[in-house]
C-alpha cells in the first residue's frame, strides 16, 4: 500500500523477520490506499457491491485493529481502500505470522532477469495466485474477505521494486541514506515506501484524481498467473538500474553500496513518474485479476 511505525526486517528465517522491526511497511498506508481505490472504481458495480458486503463479515476485532492501524475512528467504517493494508495491520497477531515472507520475493544475487517460477511458495508472487483463487473457491465469507485483503495488498507490494531484491540486506533496509536526503526515510527501503510518494505532496483524494486519467492509457495483459513472474521482473530491472543507487554489478553479481548512499538530486524527479506508473500497474491488474473470480 500508508505509513506505519515500523519495519519488519528481511531474512531468512520468518522468526526473526517477525520479531525485528523497521519503520515502515511495504508501500506504506498512503500508497496501497489509493491502488486499491483506483482499483475499485473501475470495478463493475455488482462487483463493489460483493465486496462491500464482506465486510459485514469482518469480527470486530480485526475492525478494531484496522480502524487503529489507520488512525480512524473505531466504529470508522471498512472500505476496500482501507482494507489494503489490513495485511500490515494483523502483522503481529499470532494466526498469521506464517504470512511474513509472504510481503516480498527474494533471489540471488547473480539473478539478471526473472522469467519464470523462483519461488515454489510464501512470496508475493506466488501469495497473489494463491489469494486470488481464493477469492472464487472460498464459500466462507470471512475467509473470502481476507484472500480479497491479502490480494490487494500484494498487488502493492510487488510493484514496489525493493519487493523483489536480497534477503542480505533486508531488501534495501541496510542500505541507509545520509543525512542530506530525506531526513524522515533514512533507508533505500524506507524511501521507496513512503518518502517517493509523500514528496510529492499529494493527500489520499488528490492521489485518487491523479492516477484516474492514467487509467485508459496504461495497457495490460489480462489476468493470468503467469504473469506474476513479469510483474516482479519489472520491479526487479527497475532496482537493479545504476540510477536507483542499490546494486552495483560485480562479476556477474549485485553488490550493496557500502556506508550510506547519497541520492542525486535528480533522483526524485527521475523516478517520480516510474513509481507513479507502477501504482496505475498494481491498480488495474488488481481490477483485473478480481474481475476473473466469482465476486
Amino acid at each position: 500500500m500508508f505509513f506505519s511505525s515500523t519495519h519488519l526486517k528481511y531474512t531468512l528465517l520468518s522468526v526473526t523477520l517477525i520479531l525485528c522491526s523497521f519503520k515502515s511497511f511495504a508501500l506504506g498506508q498512503l500508497g496501497h490506499q489509493v491502488v486499491c481505490q483506483v482499483s475499485f472504481e473501475h470495478l463493475p458495480t455488482a462487483q463493489q457491491s460483493s465486496i462491500n458486503n464482506l465486510f459485514k463479515s469482518m469480527p470486530a476485532a480485526h475492525k478494531k485493529r484496522l480502524n487503529e492501524y489507520t488512525h480512524s475512528k473505531p466504529d470508522a467504517p471498512i472500505t476496500f481502500a482501507k482494507s489494503c493494508v489490513w495485511a500490515d495491520a494483523i502483522k503481529r497477531f499470532d494466526d498469521y505470522k506464517q504470512y511474513a515472507s509472504w510481503h516480498y520475493l527474494n533471489v540471488p544475487r547473480s539473478t539478471t532477469d526473472i522469467k519464470g517460477v523462483v519461488c515454489a511458495e510464501n512470496c508475493v508472487a506466488q501469495a497473489i495466485i494463491t489469494h486470488q483463487q481464493q477469492v472464487t473457491t472460498e464459500t466462507d465469507d470471512w475467509k473470502k474477505l481476507q484472500a480479497l485483503m491479502f490480494l490487494g495488498h500484494w498487488l502493492g507490494d510487488i510493484h514496489q521494486p525493493l519487493h523483489v531484491s536480497y534477503a542480505s540486506d533486508w531488501g534495501g533496509n541496510k542500505v541507509k541514506l545520509t543525512a542530506s536526503d530525506k531526513a524522515r526515510c533514512d533507508s533505500l527501503h524506507w524511501y521507496w515506501d513512503e518518502c517517493v510518494l509523500t514528496t510529492q505532496k499529494m493527500k489520499f483524494e488528490q492521489w485518487v484524481s491523479f492516477l484516474a486519467p492514467k487509467w485508459d492509457t496504461t495497457k495490460i495483459k489480462p489476468w493470468a498467473p503467469k504473469n506474476v513472474w513479469q510483474w516482479a521482473n519489472e520491479s526487479y530491472q527497475i532496482l537493479t538500474s545504476p540510477t536507483f543507487k542499490y546494486c552495483q554489478r560485480n562479476n556477474g553479481k549485485c553488490e550493496s553500496y557500502e556506508g550510506k548512499v547519497t541520492l542525486p538530486d535528480d533522483y526524485q524527479t527521475h523516478f517520480t513518474p516510474i513509481i507513479n506508473q507502477r501504482m496505475v500497474l498494481a491498480a488495474k491488474r488488481l481490477s483485473a485479476a478480481l474481475q476473473a473470480t466469482s465476486l
